[in-house]
């Protein structure tokens, strides 16, 4: 007997979720997935791509796991609320990925006795990578979801506080604008552009798996490779000079704020 789910909200986000399920069906079988979707529209893609079924919300099913798929700036409580009603917190559990809403703000819409998990999933779960963070409350454990957590991508336990952190960390935007840059790079340099993203993508997933391998901090590699008036030292002192590492963190730093911004604006 497979697993229940329901989603309330059916954007990107949670179409990958379901998307990574139906591609993990023998390792985490599922009878229904019920999507909860403003949108008709998209209702129906879910439906004809994913075999999803379509819910409405005063619909009322028997679920194992419901997903809160909204937006912060949603009524978040009111949809927390309207699961309490509908659900049984003794068979249900809880998981939200609204950016910044803490468990603390789900526990008042549903009241008490739920079990709530709180994650960060990624969207590299299509592609069988990126962690998701999960934070539990007091009622949950982690045989309660991570069944389902395994089947989009790598999950990691983690202090609630430490949520929003890895939400504005994680992303893979940050990897495609320096993937964009360094293509843009070898045109400037005289490469063709296809030539420079095939080079491009090759040395960002060789030099990882490199890293991976040995194990060590990049700062051991560029010691290596930075020889003595070499290029790799030249490289590395007009990033340097430009603000390679600080624009960087400045970019994490900055999404991180924004997402405790949306939590503290969310209803």
């Amino acid at each position: 007997m497979g697993a229940n789910l329901y989603f309330i909200g059916g954007g990107n986000m949670p179409s990958a979720i379901i998307e990574a399920v139906r591609r993990k069906a023998a390792a985490y079988p599922v009878d229904h997935i019920w999507v909860e979707e403003i949108s008709r529209e998209r209702a129906e893609y879910l439906a004809a791509t994913y075999n999803t079924e379509t819910a409405s919300p005063t619909d009322a099913p028997d679920a194992d796991i419901v997903v809160i798929a909204v937006r912060p700036q949603d009524d978040v409580a009111g949809v927390a609320a309207s699961v309490a009603r509908r659900f049984d917190p003794v068979k249900t559990t809880v998981i939200s990925i609204v950016a910044g809403y803490t468990i603390a703000k789900l526990e008042q819409g549903l009241g008490h006795g739920w079990r709530v998990a709180r994650i960060i999933p990624n969207t590299l779960t299509t592609v069988d990578y990126g962690y998701s963070g999960v934070a539990l409350n007091g009622a949950a454990a982690r045989e309660d979801v991570d069944a389902f957590l395994n089947t989009f991508g790598k999950v990691l336990y983690v202090e609630e506080r430490l949520i929003d952190v890895i939400t504005g960390f994680y992303p893979p935007n940050i990897v495609y604008h320096f993937i964009d840059a360094y293509v843009d790079a070898g045109v400037l340099a005289g490469l063709p552009r296809d030539a420079a993203r095939a080079i491009a993508l090759d040395t960002i997933i060789g030099g990882t798996e490199f890293l991976k391998q040995k194990d060590v901090l990049p700062q051991v590699l560029l010691n290596i490779n930075n020889s003595p008036g070499g290029v790799g030292i030249t490289e590395a002192y007009t990033l340097n000079k430009t603000g390679f590492a600080a624009s960087i963190q400045s970019a994490v730093l900055a999404a991180v704020e924004r997402t405790t911004a949306l939590g503290g604006d969310a209803k």
